[in-house]
């Protein structure tokens, strides 16, 4: 199954940035928001929402003008929860030079339509690097 992944670009204008020109943080976490939101939704085929964000990380300021690429992985599946990786990479596209600018780990969970947990399609991993990632979300939830 490979619609556990999913990518967003965008690029943002002046209102979205503070008084240095750098991208407000809330922007960067709608962004990667959303793109937790498309790649569960494209996944569970049903309503999702955020639950929890355990983790936001900026790794460095994102100016005006520049691409901004929103790329989330379903890294864990839950009865009706998603696990969600998230990186954003901006690229100056003048002189075509990206870097890494925030990452984050979200928590998704499908909805009926009476906003009731929804079970969802389950997946296991296959590859090492996946089944590692599944076992730090199953460490992190057993609160070892």
């Amino acid at each position: 199954m490979e619609n556990r992944k999913a990518e967003l670009i965008e690029t943002l204008l002046p209102k979205d940035t503070n008084s240095y020109g750098n991208i407000f943080g809330g922007v960067i976490m709608s962004i990667m928001d959303k793109t937790a939101g498309v790649v569960c939704w494209r996944y569970a085929r049903k309503r999702v929402v955020t639950a929890c964000a355990h983790r936001i990380d900026f790794h460095t300021p994102i100016n005006v003008g520049e691409v901004v690429y929103s790329r989330a992985t379903i890294i864990h599946v839950g009865r009706s929860s998603m696990e969600v990786e998230l990186e954003v990479e901006v690229e100056n596209v003048t002189d075509g030079s990206t870097r890494r600018a925030a990452s984050g780990l979200f928590t998704m969970v499908a909805v009926d339509e009476n906003w009731h947990t929804s079970p969802v399609p389950q997946w296991q991993p296959v590859t090492e690097e996946e089944i590692e990632k599944w076992r730090e979300v199953e460490k992190r939830r057993k609160g070892a």
